[in-house]
């Protein structure tokens, strides 16, 4: 019976760790490191059987340069905290020729990833010990449609309060939208003072303004639990396609 394994972590600045390391160390490449100018060479690393980039529609061509990705997704997240890539580790069932595995990945970063806007790299690691896996190194921005790194959180206006009277935004409600006041007005929260008053401040030579409240949310999903079951339930799905029933 084959034995599944699909783990998922982030690699960030936090722990000391390098975007450009980690993808010389996974694909057993040399790259240079812009931020650090260090030279990360793991050229004499064994098991790396296949190596590849798979970028969204939207993404420039040259993304498919394993040093250019990563020294640039260094250059956009410059907090010490930082958050680089989502790494996914899969496992594939010994059953599976070099062909089939190849197929499955891609399958699955195609369907689950690249689709969503991410851009993957992968390494297929095979050390013929009978333990062949893939690493996958996922962006974890989304590139606009003019190929620009976007950000990672955007600020709304708050569009109810929570069961203790906070704002939130809910997304199966509509939306404050400026150009449709009439309809939308109602989906704006008041910021309000101490004595539960809606705060205002006044604007040089454009009177008073009345201040409403704004919460920041993610761009997209993917740092979301639901998807990495999601995820994980792809990947058992894909491997399930290349096994007999017993398998």
């Amino acid at each position: 019976m084959s034995i599944y394994h699909c783990s998922i972590k982030i690699i960030s600045r936090a722990g000391g760790r390098s975007a450009v390391a980690s993808a010389a160390y996974r694909s057993g490449e040399k790259l240079y490191n812009d931020e650090t100018g260090i030279v990360h060479d793991f050229t004499k690393k064994g098991g790396v059987v296949y190596t590849e980039i798979m970028i969204p529609a939207n993404a420039p061509a040259k993304y498919l340069n394993r040093e250019i990705l990563w020294n640039e997704v260094q250059k956009i997240e410059k907090r010490s905290d930082a958050q680089f890539a989502r790494e996914v580790e899969v496992a594939f069932p010994k059953e599976l020729t070099r062909e089939e595995q190849l197929k499955c990945v891609k399958t699955f970063i195609d369907k689950n990833f690249v689709s969503e806007g991410m851009i993957a790299d992968f390494a297929i690691h095979d050390t013929g010990k009978g333990n062949p896996h893939a690493h996958i190194m996922l962006t974890v921005r989304g590139l606009d449609e003019n190929a620009n790194w976007m950000k990672k959180e955007k600020s709304v206006f708050a569009n109810a309060r929570d069961d203790r009277g906070r704002p939130i935004y809910n997304p199966d409600l509509p939306s404050y939208d400026p150009k449709n006041r009439e309809a939308t007005s109602k989906y704006r929260i008041p910021a309000l003072d101490e004595n539960g008053k809606q705060k205002t401040r006044i604007r040089k030579g454009k009177g008073t303004e009345y201040l409403w409240e704004k919460i920041n949310i993610p761009m997209n999903d993917w740092n979301d639990h639901s998807k990495a079951e999601m995820w994980r339930a792809s990947w058992a799905e894909e491997c399930n396609k290349y096994l007999s029933r017993d398998k």
